[in-house]
């Protein structure tokens, strides 16, 4: 697996897009891949069961939740190899560092609002203190109503409200968003090009409060598994560097903004970017 992945790494660099693209269209042809989708993981990437690869239901197979029906040896084996990879480590320091930021926000801040953009299933919550201290109301907000009723069925008793909407009932302001302290988007930005990110972003500012800072990730240019991915999940991804995802903050006039922090987790696949509000 290892040297596929880095043999694939090596054609992506050296092709031209059409080429690249030629690549993957016969490798999921192979029989290789009829034995890669043995992996749970893999599988429903490849197979979209709600339409799109990065579902909420294949990041709770990277949390190690639901890992589906009784795995055949090869499955098993292939998803330890992706549970341990670099890219799975990085989705759940991603949830980890939601988690802290309800947290922080929640310790600064009396009766804090947060908003969770495409939300999927809002698992982070359960990492946070807050969270499960009743001492923060959530607004999740998805347009995937699988993912809106998995959140009112598994977390109920917490302070969270679901909102089904899409992206651009947000940009068109077709869906009332009360001022909050903290908003983020965690997966989002991945299939946001440039333009629609920048719209985006400062659109979600706007629905901060004084004081409320917005919170987004974007999967970077060095994310060693793009091109297993591409390949084999037929699963393609906005890559940003950390200066691009600065950029999308660009269209926030600077007198509105007190702070614009930026960092990457340990494996410098996900960059992140905290605009805080004057």
């Amino acid at each position: 697996m290892g040297r596929l992945r880095t043999s694939l790494r090596e054609l992506r660099a050296q092709l031209p897009p059409d080429d690249w693209a030629a690549v993957g269209a016969q490798a999921r042809r192979h029989a290789l891949h009829g034995l890669l989708l043995e992996s749970p993981f893999t599988r429903r990437a490849y197979e979209k069961p709600r339409g799109y690869a990065g579902d909420a239901g294949l990041m709770d197979l990277i949390y190690g939740m639901q890992a589906g029906k009784e795995l055949s040896p090869l499955g098993g084996m292939l998803y330890g190899y992706e549970f341990d990879s670099p890219c799975f480590q990085s989705v759940r320091t991603r949830r980890a560092v939601l988690a802290r930021e309800i947290d922080q926000v929640a310790a600064a801040r009396s009766n804090p609002r947060v908003l969770a953009v495409a939300s999927g299933h809002l698992r982070e919550i359960e990492w946070s203190r807050a969270a499960r201290a009743r001492a923060v109301d959530i607004v999740a907000l998805d347009q995937d109503r699988e993912s809106l009723d998995c959140i009112a069925a598994a977390y109920g008793c917490y302070p969270v409200r679901t909102v089904a909407a899409t992206i651009g009932d947000v940009l068109r302001r077709t869906v009332r968003l009360d001022a909050v302290d903290l908003a983020y988007a965690a997966g989002l930005y991945d299939y946001l090009d440039a333009d629609l990110g920048r719209t985006l972003t400062t659109t979600l500012f706007r629905t901060l409060a004084p004081g409320g800072r917005l919170l987004i990730a974007n999967f970077t240019t060095a994310t060693l598994d793009a091109a297993f991915m591409e390949t084999f999940m037929d699963w393609r991804l906005v890559y940003r560097t950390p200066a691009e995802v600065r950029a999308l903050a660009d269209a926030i006039p600077g007198d509105e903004v007190d702070t614009i922090e930026q960092f990457c987790d340990e494996n410098r696949h996900v960059a992140y970017m905290r605009v805080t509000r004057r």
